[in-house]
């Protein structure tokens, strides 16, 4: 197989890689914005939890 081949076939993967890659950033990037949502509508309900010393807030966090 000649060079230029080779190095065609080997573009071609690294394209298909990144693209594979974008693909699930933008889904993990799109969950991220609809958690932040949710808790922003959530905070304007007054569902937003508030914690008066950082052993239970991290107490919370561990329990979740």
């Amino acid at each position: 197989m000649c060079s230029d081949g080779l190095k065609s076939r080997e573009a071609i993967a690294s394209r298909e890689s990144e693209e594979l890659l974008n693909e699930k950033e933008a889904q993990k990037l799109s969950e991220f914005e609809a958690h932040i949502r949710r808790g922003m509508d959530q905070y304007a309900a007054g569902l937003g939890k508030t914690f008066d010393d950082r052993e239970k807030f991290l107490d919370y966090l561990k329990n979740l």
